[in-house]
């Protein structure tokens, strides 16, 4: 069946020319004699892809609305049907990511890299997976299949893997040679090894995501958790101030920045930019929830 699902648009286009040879030219039946056969193949096809079908409806109806939350039920369905392709998966995957079910996520992703045949879909799933793997606590898994991401895709002779450095060169050498890597890649292993306490990676790679992209705030806000968690709250609200100063709505950072306004014993600053944190759509990419808001704002 598997083999079959992978041909199935040779086997279809000879089938449907095998039959037509026989019924209309061999046994010249008339052409609704074909259509039939030809509309009991099509029935079949849809029936062995209902998952894929279902999830195409989907894929149209987000496309169509410009908004994800219609297209769940039909993702959902088609996961359960159990669909192979890999934008489906990979899109359902990435919802319930948003939505904290990262172990949901993790079986979508897992499913689309068995039978994606795409370099950078490939290369998409494994860094959603990672993402997912974080979410469920396993760090450690996620920022060893993020390394995996950087050997796999880069250059096969790139000073990371072969003697890494966790200075300015080993920055510019690790961006240079990962074409495939993006700022955002950048910063969620910088954040990873944060939350493993490794700072010295933490940074390299948070400083790897200004060097891909230069203001990116998501790299500053790691800066400032970096510096935050190990104590120094100049360093962390410099950093803060300049991702708020590229992004004024970057949640994560209002909330730290709150964190250390709270540490000067700025109350009114801190409720401010905890409001404004709250205000923000939040979901399960974000490294902060509701509750921890809340929780803080209860303290004040």
């Amino acid at each position: 069946m598997n083999y079959f699902q992978k041909k199935w648009r040779s086997f279809s286009i000879g089938f449907l020319f095998v039959t037509y040879m026989t019924v209309i030219v061999f046994m010249r039946q008339p052409i609704t004699t074909w259509l039939f056969i030809a509309g009991g193949w099509v029935l079949l096809i849809l029936i062995i892809f209902a998952g894929t079908f279902v999830g195409v409806l989907g894929v149209l109806l987000q496309g169509i609305t410009r908004r994800q939350e219609p297209s769940v039920p039909f993702y959902r369905l088609a996961f359960k049907l159990g669909s192979k392709n890999a934008t489906i998966l990979a899109s359902y995957g990435l919802l319930m990511l948003r939505e904290e079910k990262a172990d949901v996520a993790i079986e979508c992703f897992d499913r689309a890299l068995e039978h994606n045949a795409y370099f950078l879909t490939t290369k998409t799933l494994k860094c959603n997976k990672a993402i997912a793997l974080w979410k469920l606590n396993r760090v450690k898994e996620a920022i060893a299949l993020y390394l995996e991401v950087i050997k796999q895709f880069g250059q096969e002779d790139q000073k990371f893997i072969t003697d890494p450095s966790y200075d300015q060169e080993g920055i510019d050498d690790l961006v240079a040679n990962n074409d495939y890597i993006y700022p955002q890649d950048y910063t969620t292993i910088g954040f990873l090894y944060t939350l493993e306490e490794q700072y010295e990676e933490a940074l390299f790679f948070s400083q790897a995501a200004l060097a891909k992209k230069e203001g990116f705030a998501s790299a500053y806000d790691n800066i400032g958790q970096i510096h935050y968690f190990q104590g120094d709250m100049a360093a962390a609200k410099e950093n803060f101030e300049k991702a708020l100063e590229i992004n004024p709505k970057l949640p994560d950072s209002l909330y730290y920045a709150a964190l250390v306004a709270k540490h000067e014993g700025d109350n009114d600053k801190a409720k401010t930019l905890l409001i404004k944190a709250k205000q923000c759509k939040l979901d399960g990419l974000n490294t902060i929830n509701y509750p921890m808001i809340d929780a803080v704002i209860a303290t004040l």
